[in-house]
């Protein structure tokens, strides 16, 4: 066994979070506005200090630039940085275009052409006031508060409206409306999914909505552009914006609805979310805990065996050798097995993922047999982050032991990064790379590693799951109910583990002494402390520090976006792998803009019902933030889960986007074939969701090319209804269909609300296509037993569907079909948009737009991607009578109808025998289907 760390390594200061006090709005004088010049779509002022420095938490700058710009009419920009900018402080204050987006002037807006009016005075100090131009409403002001401006501390706050409704700021696992009572941290980190605590991504954006006493809502979005730490402290009355470096880069967007708040955010600030591979959307299954090839072969087998899809099997770090990133263990996962495993599960149209480490082991310089060639190779290219006190690489502390990591803001990180990747694709022919880790994580404060090489590999200072005497007991709400012997030898294995390791307990690493708990630094002119900054964010880690548990700031001044720039790397390494092909990459931290270049897991969470149902909220903030490619860890990561849990999470998940199953090492193996009724329950589900693929597929093209949301809140729907206001156990995917998941054990009912019915609106039952019986406003029961999940098709839709297959590629050639369900007019429409699903710049798309009014469904095709399966069938939900007869043309040309079947009943449609007519491809030309 290799040595363990002592947990010493990971010892920090204990800080006290800054939260309260002291309060800068008391204490600091703001600053006075001159000097104005107007611009062609702005003006710019200077701002100087309007009285004695308070120094509250960083250095005052006496003076400050203000620029405001009319980006577009749906977007106002409002700029503070200090005046006097140089090479040696210019990347403290400005966040470069190349870490994240930043937008540019549409070049024609104008103050008299802005849905948007910026207000200013200098009474008592300058504050400001953004307003709605058509109705004079207020949507940011400073009024009554001053601007705080700090080499180390910025503070902004603005009074918000009674009862206000805020969402978004991700990453949090919370309730998707924020509430007043909230103080959001933003700090990427390694922090498994606490409830309110900081977590792996940084998204500084809200959206906030505003019901008119039964007028139509109003919606507006708040972004500051900013990557260091801040806070947003959400009150009673007002939202007060802090961050300890950088400078004020706002962005006001004017909506007004919910949805076109989100657009302008994509499509205008942050970038669209980059288009997935078809094949990405089939299931996929991981276990930290697959001991080799054998077994993974055996996990693949399992699945079809039970006639459940899988798409894609992903390794956990089990794969590497001692876990080094791009190397595979001689003993458990030769390169020769599986190469031949690879072969076999690409021959059945099956796919492989592997996780991919942010750190780079260092290898032990006295030991011959310890080395490392990819380390070998980016040291000789310079390619790590260097350590600032002695200019040596910088050696924290992960997985394999003492590492460095890579440097991707210098060209030689990129080229090292594509290199490796390449060379062991040569080897192992993944398919995608699996990001972690990537806050960047490390297991000790500062570089412990330096002088310590010789002693690696280590062990990290802490149990691994999986270790002696390190199971894990916990199990799912209510498995004491449903399970009861087995949760009793749990509770007693688990009381007999605890008792065996308080003897060997490993000692807590809070703080670098047993003296008192330190506050804070003082702020000192011309010092910039990036370790221990004056103001102390409330960093969840025990002790507060920011240098706990990752690389240190002042090691890495971008680390805020260094997790951004390893999913970067990642993406542009892959375009070199797969030349012209889409890349796929999951990645755990995440910034703004993330999502034109990775999809996002939502990190470590817990086989726990309340886990699944904070499931549904983080996933809406990622829709928001432009990371359409999410899914949380299915049954659970952390803990075990059981039948009843797992049957109800894998039903709900096969409605997200990413559709994983992955657990760790030390709880019991969770695959769907593991328990008869999570198989029976994920087969229908998988069948259903294998079916609306084309649909799903659809939904990432306008979400790519339109900024479209993909999962959607009930609330950005029907944006005038306020009783949707708080709705987060169940959501919209795309605009189609509604899911009402089980998210308590030992039920067989869920409420649900059905919106839009006092409108008219009409929610037909998926499985029966029978409308709903609901009133308007009512929280509707509905019968739910265990392997059901209730799922609604709005009225007004037309589904594009494919008949399922085992995998996404036999389904894309499976006959098509549609399902229509009208509305109250008798009316609906939908699209479909096709391409080959793989490559980067397409050849050949195709674009069809269905409609169905007065008894005619038509398809309207333009495009020349070709799908050669036929069109089999429709079904027409809401048709009270058998229609008399019906005309069919495709392409132009009238058919011979004669061998179609009409069947009707129970309100619904059956036309089959469509095959015929469509034998070139369903959608080789226009149809026009008309009944009477």
């Amino acid at each position: 066994a290799i040595p363990t760390l002592s947990p010493s390594i990971d010892a920090a200061p204990s800080l006290v979070p800054a939260i309260t006090a002291p309060n800068a709005q008391d204490i600091c004088p703001g600053y006075k506005a001159s000097g104005v010049v107007q611009t062609s779509q702005g003006f710019t002022a200077d701002l100087t200090l309007a009285g004695a420095p308070c120094n509250a938490y960083g250095n005052d700058i006496v003076d400050l630039t203000l620029a405001v710009e009319y980006q577009a009419k749906e977007r106002l920009s409002v700029k503070i940085f200090p005046k006097h900018l140089v090479a040696s402080n210019y990347s403290q204050y400005i966040l470069p275009s190349f870490l994240t987006p930043e937008p540019s002037a549409d070049g024609s807006t104008t103050a008299a052409t802005s849905h948007l009016k910026f207000n200013w005075t200098n009474t008592p100090s300058f504050q400001f006031q953004v307003s709605r131009v058509a109705s004079g409403e207020v949507i940011f002001s400073t009024y009554g508060k001053v601007i705080v401006f700090e080499d180390q501390f910025l503070e902004m706050a603005t009074s918000m409206v009674p009862n206000y409704n805020i969402y978004g700021l991700a990453e949090n696992i919370h309730q998707f409306r924020l509430g007043n009572n909230l103080t959001r941290t933003f700090w990427a980190a390694d922090s498994g999914n606490p409830i309110d605590g900081n977590l792996y991504g940084t998204h500084p954006m809200y959206l906030e909505t505003r019901y008119n006493n039964g007028s139509a809502s109003s919606s507006h979005g708040v972004y500051a552009r900013n990557a260091h730490g801040q806070e947003w402290l959400l009150r009673s009355d007002n939202v007060t914006y802090r961050t300890i470096g950088g400078s004020y880069d706002l962005y006001f967007l004017s909506g007004p609805t919910p949805k076109e708040v989100i657009r302008q955010y994509q499509g205008g600030v942050v970038g669209l979310p980059q288009m997935q591979m078809y094949w990405t959307f089939g299931f996929h299954q991981c276990r930290w805990g697959y001991q080799n090839w054998t077994v993974l072969q055996e996990i693949v087998d399992g699945y079809a065996n039970a006639g459940i899809q899988l798409e894609t099997i992903w390794t956990d770090i089990d794969y590497m050798d001692q876990y080094r990133d791009f190397t595979n263990g001689a003993m458990n996962f030769p390169v020769p097995a599986g190469q031949a495993f690879l072969a076999k599960l690409h021959a059945a149209g099956q796919h492989y993922v592997p996780i991919v480490d942010s750190n780079i082991y260092a290898p032990n310089p006295t030991n011959g047999s310890d080395s490392y060639e990819p380390f070998q190779r980016g040291a000789a290219l310079s390619a790590f982050i260097r350590n600032p006190d002695d200019g040596d690489f910088y050696y924290g502390d992960n997985w394999p032991g003492f590492s460095v990591w890579t440097d991707y803001l210098v060209p030689q990180g990129q080229q090292f990064w594509t290199e490796e990747l390449v060379k062991w694709y040569g080897d192992i022919p993944y398919d995608g790379i699996w990001i972690d880790l990537s806050e960047a994580s490390s297991f000790c404060v500062g570089s412990c590693g330096t002088g310590r090489l010789q002693e690696n590999p280590v062990h990290p200072p802490f149990r691994l799951p999986g270790d002696f005497n390190n199971v894990d007991f916990n199990y799912p709400e209510a498995f004491n109910v449903t399970n009861a012997t087995e949760a009793a030898s749990a509770v007693a294995a688990s009381s007999s583990q605890v008792a065996a390791n308080a003897a060997t307990a490993l000692p807590a690493a809070t703080t670098i002494s047993s003296s008192a708990t330190f506050v804070r630094t003082k702020p000192t002119p011309g010092v910039r402390n990036l370790d221990l900054p004056p103001y102390v964010i409330n960093n969840l880690f025990e002790g507060h520090s920011l240098l706990k548990n990752t690389i240190a700031p002042n090691a890495n001044p971008q680390r805020c976006v260094q997790h951004d720039r390893i999913a970067n790397a990642t993406y542009h390494a892959l375009l070199s792998v797969f030349p012209g092909r889409r890349p796929f990459v999951i990645s755990r931290s995440n910034f703004a803009g993330s999502g034109n270049i990775t999809g996002h897991w939502g990190g470590d969470n817990t086989s726990k019902w309340g886990s699944m149902y904070f499931s549904i909220a983080q996933a809406l903030q990622f829709m928001m933030a432009g990371i359409p490619m999410f899914g949380v860890d299915t049954c659970g990561f952390a803990g075990n889960t059981d039948a009843e849990l797992c049957n109800r999470w894998m039903q709900l998940s096969a409605f997200f986007p990413f559709y994983r199953n992955h657990n760790v090492f030390a709880s019991i193996p969770q695959e769907a074939y593991r328990w008869s009724s999570v198989a029976a329950a994920t087969r229908t589900v998988m069948n259903i969701r294998y079916s609306l693929l084309p649909y799903m597929y659809t939904l990432f093209y306008e979400a790519h090319t339109s900024a479209e949301t993909v999962m959607r809140a009930l609330a950005w729907e029907f944006p005038n209804d306020a009783q949707l206001l708080n709705v987060d156990n169940q959501f919209m995917l795309g605009p189609s269909l509604l899911i009402t998941p089980v998210l308590e054990p030992l039920v067989t009912t869920v409420k649900g609300v059905f919106p839009g019915v006092a409108d008219g609106v009409i929610w037909y039952d998926w499985y029966t296509l029978q409308p709903l019986q609901v009133a308007a406003g009512e929280n509707k029961t509905l019968d739910a037993p265990l392997g059901h999940i209730n799922v609604h098709v709005k009225g007004g839709s037309i589904l594009p569907l494919q008949a399922p297959g085992n995998t996404t590629e036999t389904s894309r050639h499976n006959p098509w079909s549609l399902l229509v369900a009208l509305d109250n007019k008798g009316q609906a429409a939908g699209s479909l948009y096709l391409d080959d699903g793989v490559s980067l710049v397409q050849n050949a798309t195709k674009n069809v737009q269905l409609s169905y009014a007065n008894n005619k469904l038509t398809a309207s095709v333009t495009g020349s991607y070709h799908s050669a399966p036929a069109l089999a069938n429709v079904t027409i939900a809401g048709v009270s009578a058998l229609p008399a007869g019906m005309t069919l043309t495709v392409g132009g040309q009238p058919c011979e109808t004669g061998v179609i079947q009409l069947v009707q009943g129970g309100g619904v449609l059956y036309v089959t025998g469509l095959e015929t007519f469509t034998t070139a491809g369903a959608w080789e030309g226009n149809i026009e289907m008309q009944f009477s």
